[in-house]
């Protein structure tokens, strides 16, 4: 069983997409809870992976920052609380890549 912090931790932002790891407490009930919030949001781009099948699961969606953020309120507020969002990647315009700003 991979741990919650391992998956976390190892987690690189996604271009386009924000990604929401959920942990889902023990029992079918739960799982099912979580995945009926979750369906909720799956308009669109959207994409769930089991990442652990054993208890606690562990969810991995990816979906558009807006309803990352919707789906973590919903989450968080129907008490799941072991929750990662990482929002999509933004790319560094080259002349504010380096350690100067430019000016002598």
């Amino acid at each position: 069983m991979v741990s919650f912090e391992s998956l976390a931790a190892s987690l690189e932002p996604d271009p386009k997409l924000a990604l929401l790891l959920v942990e889902v407490g023990p029992g079918p009930r739960r799982l099912k809870q979580a995945q009926a919030i979750l369906a909720q949001g799956e308009a669109g781009e959207m994409k769930i992976l089991h990442l652990d099948q054993g208890e606690p699961v562990v969810l991995l969606v990816h979906t558009t920052a807006e309803k990352a953020r919707r789906l973590i309120m919903t989450l968080i507020e129907n008490g799941f609380t072991r929750l990662k969002s990482i929002y999509p990647a933004r790319s560094v315009p080259p002349e504010a890549r380096g350690a100067g700003s430019g000016r002598e």
